[in-house]
């Protein structure tokens, strides 16, 4: 009888181990495996007719250091723009003429979409900016859109990335005999996170505005399991996915952290964050703000969820994080 009963527990024993490794590897693709989803018709009649938005575009591939291909595009002001609604609304309140030959450009906006996101989702950020002079460089990061890649790591392998894109850009600029002008970053969640990790390290921004961001990936993570699997799963559990996941993509989660990059800057700062964020709650960026150096605003949006806080802050959002940059230029 004691000899079932211990065979019992070892079978138990056994099954209660395996259950828990396959829970962990399980939840650790979830967290490094994001969703590549496909174009949308938004997106197909942007790339099918970028004149009728005000843009022209310029698709390229850029190597990381470590051999991932990135997918990137230069966005710059169509010349001849069709209908542009949204830049032509955007000149308008900036008392900015968007007919007739496109000026040279001010300077350079590097923009960063979020989690699961592809480029062509800031082309409508790039509308706004081109019509203030800028030209735009959108990208895909790694394992999304079309760029290369099997893991993401939220910031560990994405800030060199971003280095190389700048890099990349910089070069063809020169060689073309284009000034670059003014370098600004924006980024939506992920992206936003992501460019704030890389504060420290890149000394070519002059602003930045950062929608959505997260403080840390651990307080992240676990605000996400709790939300999304069960309001009472154990911290212990949610630290060994992230463990496991660190040592499957090559990094260590717990050092993920954009709030020590932003206290390790001095650069000028725009915050956004929608007071309704179930995704990202906003007290990470009210932490990231009361952290950040230099110059900095912060603009909550009352009625924003994590999905449409640039729509709900609309067109007076979008001319504040411009002038912000143009403030930020000494202009």
């Amino acid at each position: 009888m004691r000899s079932r009963l211990r065979h019992l527990l070892s079978i138990a024993a056994v099954l209660v181990i395996a259950g828990l490794l396959g829970f962990l590897w399980i939840s650790s693709s979830f967290l490094l495996t994001p969703n590549r989803h496909a174009l949308e018709p938004r997106h197909h009649a942007m790339l099918g007719n970028p004149a009728d938005y005000g843009l022209a575009l310029e698709p390229f591939r850029v190597t990381a250091t470590d051999g991932i291909g990135l997918a990137a595009m230069l966005v710059t002001r169509a010349d001849r723009p069709g209908k542009a609604e949204k830049s032509r609304r955007m000149a308008a309140l900036l008392g900015l003429p968007f007919d007739g030959p496109a000026p040279a450009p001010r300077g350079t906006v590097f923009l960063l979409h979020g989690r699961s996101g592809k480029k062509e989702d800031m082309l409508a950020i790039a509308e706004r900016f081109v019509a203030a002079g800028y030209r735009c460089l959108v990208y895909d990061a790694r394992c999304h859109g079309g760029s290369d890649g099997e893991n993401c790591t939220f910031g560990h392998a994405e800030k060199g990335d971003f280095r190389s894109i700048l890099d990349h850009t910089l070069a063809l600029l020169a060689a073309r005999g284009e000034d670059p002008g003014q370098l600004c970053a924006i980024g939506i969640s992920l992206g936003a996170s992501v460019i704030l990790q890389s504060l420290p390290d890149e000394p070519r921004l002059g602003a930045v505005v950062a929608v959505a961001p997260f403080a840390t990936l651990p307080d992240v993570v676990n605000h996400s399991a709790r939300r999304n699997i069960h309001r009472h799963i154990p911290l212990w559990l949610i630290a060994g996915t992230m463990r496991t996941g660190g040592l499957r993509a090559g990094f260590d989660p717990f050092q993920v952290s954009p709030l020590r990059g932003v206290a390790q800057s001095t650069r000028p700062i725009f915050f956004v964050h929608g007071e309704l964020d179930a995704v990202i709650p906003v007290e990470h960026t009210r932490r990231l703000h009361a952290a950040a150096k230099g110059p900095k605003q912060l603009r909550l949006v009352p009625d924003g969820t994590h999905g449409n806080v640039l729509a709900k802050g609309g067109d007076a959002l979008y001319h504040e994080m411009i002038t912000f940059c143009l403030a930020a230029a000494g202009r």
